[in-house]
């Protein structure tokens, strides 16, 4: 099996375009490493049991890109790390 690697579109880029260039001027092109949070991804069964919130409420927030989450194809998933860090901003005065 292959291993996934969830990089953004902006990560991917840069890579590409760093690859490219050194290619262009007859650089030997290293590897660079991208880094990957090395938690895994929350289904939204399990968002909804880690957050303590109905499931109406977490399709709500994710389809107003009110919480960070990560879709794959037709699947909504979520890091424990960003949850936290949104749940933190909420805490401090943010409203949910």
């Amino acid at each position: 099996m292959e291993n996934i690697i969830i990089t953004s579109k902006e990560e991917l880029q840069t890579l590409i375009r760093e690859s490219y260039r050194a290619l262009r001027e007859g650089e030997e092109v290293v590897p660079t490493v991208i880094t990957i949070d090395p938690q895994p991804l929350l289904t939204v069964d399990e968002a909804v049991e880690y957050l303590r919130i109905s499931k109406n409420t977490l399709y709500g927030y994710t389809s107003k890109g009110r919480i960070p989450h990560i879709k794959q194809g037709k699947r909504v998933l979520f890091r424990k790390s960003q949850l936290d860090a949104w749940l933190d901003a909420k805490q401090r005065g943010g409203a949910l």
